[in-house]
């Protein structure tokens, strides 16, 4: 990336003086000749990667056949036609932004806003001036991304670059679909330099779900890229390229709030957790982010001053990962796996990125005081799922298995974990999240909420633990309840 922002502002090759190409003769470039060198970057840049972005439309159901009208107003007569039938010039859709061509046989990505609700939703992507039925995949709303299928081959995958080496004032180009105008094929570009990096995206209008202050995804915690490139209305999910043509970013939203001057955006880093989550996407499957089980809040101003850093444990909740490796309230984690932590934005920023069942090394200082360090230790920590809060679901085309009729979940991603944490097995245990009606599991007494520790005299701790230890079980089941209040339970599923 250096090196081509070099050639643009330098115009590398200068022009020589004589024939021999002697360097010492060498002519310092004129403006023109430089600018012209940054044309030619940008042009090369745009045309390799717009071929990759793609204009995305959401048409909501309940509209199809009796379109409301506050849509129609204005539109007449054939307002009805103008949202039915994509192929007009003057189709009208309900919500529009971009996406990103992932893979040859029709793998598009976008963020999880631009597909809304998605079972109350169909959704159409424009690949030239085509319009492809698209269906979801799958959608992620920890890091609002989603993936959608059409029926199209041999296209063009953009590919991806590293945001982790990105420097503020590098030159980044933006294309999208700025208010639906892409139905031609033809995606709008902009440029601009990385304003900053890390930054926390604006706080979310809709706090859904109890979440701390409207951070309901992992980018309130601080990940975004910053960008002063112009982004505008339906540019969300749309590519943020280097002067290479390789995705460093997928366009997510305005800098500033409503009634303030938008002069930039920001996106989502393609960078190690992205990529994760994605690989998963594509599999039709929702990824599953790491929770340590603690309280952590920021030092104080004296222990800045005096160039402490980390976060402090404010609580240890029982029955975590956090717990069961003897963290305790008063430790200051300084370290993941030798990344220095700031404070506890960065913590839950780190943590929350990673892969539940995680094993990750913890540094970490234990009874200091004001005025002096604690005992440096280390602890490794082996992560449970965190329960994503927000307004938008999950969503998977691949469904979660079921044993005779019951699903199971990581105890630390359900609502009723945070009521029953003090009673549950402190070893680890399971969640059902769902059981058939009149099922095997249903007879036996399971219902949703209960928790289970052990299958047979094997403990789980995981669904995937769950699954390996019944896969081959036939006949009669007995699984061991954690939680209840008059000790433990055993039930008995019988066989199917």
């Amino acid at each position: 990336m250096v090196r081509y922002l070099q050639i643009g502002l330098l115009a590398i090759g200068c022009l020589f003086a004589n024939s021999l190409g002697n360097p010492l003769l060498a002519q310092e470039p004129s403006g023109l000749s430089a600018a012209a060198a940054m044309e030619s970057l940008l042009v090369e840049a745009i045309a390799k990667a717009e071929k990759s972005v793609v204009a995305v439309a959401r048409l909501r159901k309940s509209t199809d056949s009796s379109p409301s009208a506050d849509l129609l107003e204005g539109l007449g007569p054939e307002g009805a036609d103008l949202l039915s039938d994509p192929t007009r010039p003057d189709f009208v859709p309900h919500d529009f932004g971009s996406g990103i061509v992932i893979d040859s046989r029709g793998l598009i990505l976008t963020t999880y806003h631009v597909v809304g609700d998605i079972p109350n939703s169909r959704h159409l992507v424009w690949i030239g001036k085509k319009p492809y039925p698209a269906t979801v995949k799958a959608a992620d709303p920890w890091l609002d991304l989603a993936v959608l299928k059409i029926e199209a081959s041999d296209l063009t995958p953009l590919t991806f670059g590293d945001a982790k080496s990105l420097k503020k004032g590098q030159i980044a180009i933006a294309l999208g679909n700025p208010y639906a105008i892409a139905r031609d094929g033809e995606p709008s570009a902009t440029w601009g330099i990385i304003a900053n990096l890390a930054r926390p995206a604006p706080p979310a209008s809709d706090r859904a779900g109890g979440s701390s202050e409207g951070r309901v995804t992992l980018h309130h915690y601080g990940n975004l890229i910053q960008t002063d490139a112009r982004l505008e209305l339906g540019c969300s999910g749309g590519a943020l390229v280097n002067l290479k043509g390789e995705l460093i970013g997928i366009t997510t939203s305005l800098a500033a709030l409503a009634g303030y001057e938008k002069s930039g955006g920001f996106a989502i880093p393609v960078n190690e957790d992205f990529r994760r989550a994605l690989d998963t996407l594509k599999t039709g499957r929702v990824p599953e982010y790491g929770f340590l089980g603690v309280a952590p809040t920021f030092l104080n101003a004296d222990e800045r001053r005096q160039g402490r850093f980390g976060a402090r444990l404010l609580d240890v909740v029982p029955a975590t990962p956090a717990a069961k490796s003897g963290l305790q309230a008063g430790d200051v984690i300084t370290h993941v796996e030798g990344e220095a932590i700031s404070d506890e934005l960065q913590l839950i920023r780190r943590l929350s990125g990673l892969a539940a069942d995680t094993t990750v090394s913890l540094t970490l200082e234990r009874g200091g005081g004001a005025n002096r360090r604690g005992k440096v230790m280390t602890s490794k920590v082996t992560l449970s799922k965190k329960r994503v809060e927000g307004p938008r679901p999950a969503f998977a085309e691949v469904a979660d298995p079921v044993w005779r009729g019951m699903k199971v979940e990581y105890a630390t991603a359900t609502n009723q974990f945070r009521d029953h944490s003090r009673d549950l097995d402190p070893e680890g245990c399971l969640a059902v999240v769902d059981v058939e009606k009149d099922s095997a599991a249903w007879k036996a007494g399971f219902r949703p909420g209960d928790f289970i520790s052990h299958v047979g005299k094997l403990r789980v701790a995981t669904p995937k633990q769950f699954q390996q230890a019944t896969a081959d079980l036939r006949g009669n089941v007995s699984l061991k309840l954690s939680g209840v209040l008059n000790g433990s339970d055993t039930r008995t599923v019988a066989a199917e």
